[in-house]
């Protein structure tokens, strides 16, 4: 069926070529495009090579019958329309074969109204299913669209197109290889079914020439898949749809689709489907990475006034560094989550850097600070956060930043919060913060050595420190030998 009318292709089966012409007169009068078989055999290497919407065929041919080729068609097609004509002494094997998938049957000899008129309901039918596969696909490219609009994180997008892609078509596995830059070969970046993927750069020239020159999609099957996953997997590719995700001209990577089985034909409509998913995943992509080269560019820029604070503070270089491998550690102790770290490690490069808007006079002076130089001290708190909350991938970062001054009986600044009111960011910083500051040397004093600032830390346990934040730090360096 063309664009869901009812213009289709007929594929008639009939050992006697009288039939077969007359059938095909009556249905191209009628607007349908037909092709004549005339044994089972040849039916069904015209339905391997052609795209047929109906199969209409004699029950009784001689070498295969009507019924091995409606077994031979919906092995290929599940969803085939098959219609059986039959003789009157044949309807209970006609009966049969509605049981094993044929749409109807129509009895020898029939009426041409009586044939077009089953013909008529079956293209009806077919025309329904397809405005109902369409408006799915429809649905899912919505929901596609709305979910991967919805994210920057290029992970979390790449994860939703994986999915999409196999409910589109109900495959076995897919999985997204992004180009390696300047080269040919292809990384594989993530992989959901199944099956466990080789991993290695995978490079076909040939295979992949057709995505390399512009090509919309691919098919391929059998030969040439051989090496792509694991034999351990207990099974093999039989047959893989290969779309692109480009940026322009470029080809940023391709998605691929696969099943096991060399006889899963995949289908123009679930390519195109496959096509147009890639072009939308691939304007997700190209804004996720842009994204990721803004959010590097305005971590290397703090980072860079990080390493200013630390030229203008010169009794604080390599404090940062050290509260922030302080932090980790303590934290990986704690069984916080690697995203939990990894936001305590920028916030641990960061926490000091409210200390750029004061001046150099006040951070090196040798001696003790005045009360209102202190309280200019304090205001680094604020400063960090007005630096930093207006960068939305450091949001969470800010709240440790700002509150890593706190302390634990309420007594801290800026806003003397108390116990689990202080983030748990904040409160393993206090720890490592004030452990870096103890050992640290200093003009009017040197640092204490490792065993005094932990019986100090354990001192102001529930004072100035969360307990359960130094009973970890203490079993990290144990552990650790520190």
């Amino acid at each position: 069926m063309e664009n869901g009318t009812l213009i289709g292709r007929i594929l008639i089966v009939d050992d006697e070529h009288d039939i077969t012409t007359v059938l095909g007169d009556v249905l191209e009068g009628r607007g349908y495009i037909t092709t004549a078989a005339h044994n089972a055999a040849e039916a069904i290497e015209a339905y391997k090579n052609d795209q047929f919407d109906i199969v209409i065929t004699d029950l009784k041919m001689p070498g295969l019958t009507g019924l091995d080729l409606l077994a031979a068609i919906k092995n290929q097609n599940s969803s085939a329309t098959v219609i059986i004509m039959t003789g009157y002494a044949t309807v209970e094997t006609a009966i049969d074969a509605l049981k094993k998938g044929a749409y109807d049957y129509i009895l020898k000899p029939f009426k041409i109204g009586e044939l077009l008129q089953v013909v008529d309901r079956a293209f009806e039918k077919i025309r329904l299913a397809t405005d109902n596969i369409h408006l799915k696909e429809q649905v899912a490219l919505l929901k596609l669209s709305e979910a991967v609009s919805s994210s920057l994180s290029l992970d979390e997008i790449l994860s939703i197109v994986v999915e999409t892609a196999l409910k589109e078509v109900d495959a076995d596995g897919a999985e997204i290889l992004f180009r390696q830059p300047g080269s040919r070969e292809f990384a594989r970046r993530l992989v959901t079914g199944d099956c466990q993927f080789v991993d290695k750069p995978f490079a076909n020239p040939l295979s992949l020439e057709p995505l390399l020159k512009g090509q919309a999609s691919f098919k391929r099957s059998g030969a040439g898949l051989e090496g792509i996953i694991n034999d351990g997997c207990g099974g093999h590719i039989g047959s893989m749809i290969t779309v692109p995700l480009r940026r322009g001209d470029e080809l940023l990577g391709m998605l691929n689709v696969f099943s096991r089985s060399e006889r899963r034909v995949f289908l123009p409509r679930e390519e195109k489907a496959l096509f147009v998913l890639g072009e939308r995943a691939a304007t997700s992509i190209e804004n996720a990475l842009l994204y990721s080269d803004l959010e590097n560019a305005f971590r290397e820029t703090i980072q860079s006034l990080a390493l200013a604070l630390e030229a203008k503070d010169a009794y604080t270089h390599g404090h940062s560094e050290n509260v922030t491998r302080l932090c980790e550690a303590t934290a990986g102790e704690m069984g916080c989550s690697k995203r939990f770290i990894d936001t305590l490690r920028q916030a641990g490069i960061l926490h000091d850097i409210g200390k750029i808007g004061i001046s150099g006079v006040i951070l090196n002076k040798p001696g003790r600070l005045s009360s209102a130089e202190y309280r200019i001290i304090q205001s680094h708190t604020h400063m960090g956060k007005r630096i930093l909350e207006n960068i939305s991938f450091l949001r969470d970062v800010v709240p440790i930043v700002y509150h890593h001054h706190e302390r634990f009986d309420g007594s801290g600044y800026p806003e003397g919060l108390s116990g689990d009111e202080i983030p748990l960011g904040a409160r393993i910083m206090q720890v490592a913060d004030t452990y870096d500051a103890m050992t640290s040397n200093r003009p009017y004093r040197n640092g204490l050595p490792h065993d005094k600032a932990v019986e100090e830390l354990i001192r102001c346990c529930g004072t100035q420190l969360d307990p359960k934040c130094v009973e970890a730090f203490v079993k990290m360096c144990q552990k650790t030998g520190m």
